[in-house]
């Protein structure tokens, strides 16, 4: 907040709210709020009742680029045809083709998204389309979520970065929230061992059973 001099996130509306979502969106946002129990009261029958950021999957799209509460770097990587971004968190690395290319056909579908790129002046834009429904941003369609983003250089240090969402089955119009991206070479990219480390996950299932077999009582 101190440094990114903005009262909040949400550019667009200019009133700073997200719009409202369409009853379509609220239909789809309850179901999964039924099927998924993450880190509440359970209960707990495995692991597809955790997020995906909780079983060390994926943060998708653009939850990578937003920050969490520790492991917030990543680095930027331009090449002649592609622009790749590293993330520490979840270490995943995402590919922005700038070639030109057009995006696949609807039956391929990833966590993260395909992210296509090209350059309007020193502004570079990015369309990603083709996400998997159980990634998609906030519970969104992913067969019409199209998110659009604009990486544009401010000062030597600060990269202005913001994001459009467009999904009309799931908002009334689309929306646009900005971040500004500082430089600091002296926060290198950490491994992160999510996997190794991800004990919650096992303990919580293992309590699960044993307070399931501790209510059945004795065998008989």
């Amino acid at each position: 907040m101190s440094r990114g001099s903005r009262a909040w996130l949400v550019v667009d509306p200019p009133d700073g709210k997200i719009p409202p979502v369409t009853p379509e969106g609220r239909a789809r946002s309850a179901r999964a709020a039924a099927a998924r129990t993450s880190f509440g009261s359970g209960p707990f029958d495995g692991p597809e009742d955790f997020s995906m950021w909780e079983r060390c999957i994926t943060r998708g799209f653009p939850g990578s680029m937003l920050p969490g509460v520790y492991g917030n770097s990543y680095q930027i990587v331009q090449g002649p045809e592609y622009v790749a971004i590293r993330y520490e968190m979840i270490h995943e690395t995402r590919v922005i083709r700038l070639d030109g290319a057009p995006h696949p056909g609807n039956g391929i579908r990833l966590e993260m998204g395909d992210a296509r790129g090209h350059w309007e002046g020193s502004t570079l834009v990015v369309e990603t389309t083709n996400f998997t429904q159980r990634s998609a941003y906030r519970n969104s369609n992913a067969a019409t979520l199209r998110l659009v983003e604009r990486f544009t250089q401010k000062a030597p240090r600060t990269l202005d970065w913001s994001l459009t969402v467009e999904d009309p089955s799931t908002w009334t119009r689309p929306w646009t929230f900005a971040i500004p991206l500082t430089m600091n070479n002296d926060e290198h990219i950490e491994q992160y061992e999510c996997h190794e480390g991800n004990h919650a996950v096992f303990n919580i299932l293992s309590a699960a059973r044993a307070a399931e077999k501790q209510a059945a009582g004795p065998i008989q």
